[in-house]
């Protein structure tokens, strides 16, 4: 049993990966490990009874995380369940990223940051002109 939620998260990735589980499976999964982290936001938030103004804050911030969780799993679940909507977007954001396993598997980060990548350095090299050319009429 592993406590950490990123944990947990990366082993279903893993398992996601080596086709040993499906993302259909895999979503309630991923759900219950966010539920997971509600517990230990709360202990870690307990941990500050101490200090009555570190608790009040500490606890209000848990209790947030907690509600955020709690609620993207009461809507999002039974939404699932009924529509498969995750699991149809996911079909659709690997086709439209052109992902790949394997060896020519792209970098994720690269695909998705490439075109904004190509315009910030066009809009940097358009400053770089214009302040060139405010420079040749001083």
């Amino acid at each position: 049993m592993v406590a950490s939620s990123s944990q947990g998260s990366h082993q279903v990735l893993f398992a996601l990966c080596s086709l040993v589980l499906e993302v259909g499976s895999a979503i309630p999964i991923i759900m219950g490990s966010n539920i997971g982290t509600s517990v230990t936001n709360t202990i870690v938030a307990l941990m500050q009874a101490g200090d009555r103004s570190e608790f009040k804050r500490a606890f209000a911030g848990a209790t947030v995380h907690d509600c955020f969780n709690w609620l993207s799993v009461l809507i999002l679940l039974p939404l699932e369940v009924a529509t498969g909507y995750l699991h149809l977007i996911t079909k659709v954001s690997v086709a439209t990223l052109n992902l790949r396993s394997g060896r020519d598997a792209p970098e994720l980060l690269k695909v998705i940051t490439e075109p904004f990548t190509g315009l910030i350095v066009q809009v940097g090299v358009l400053c770089q002109v214009e302040d060139d050319d405010t420079e040749d009429l001083e």
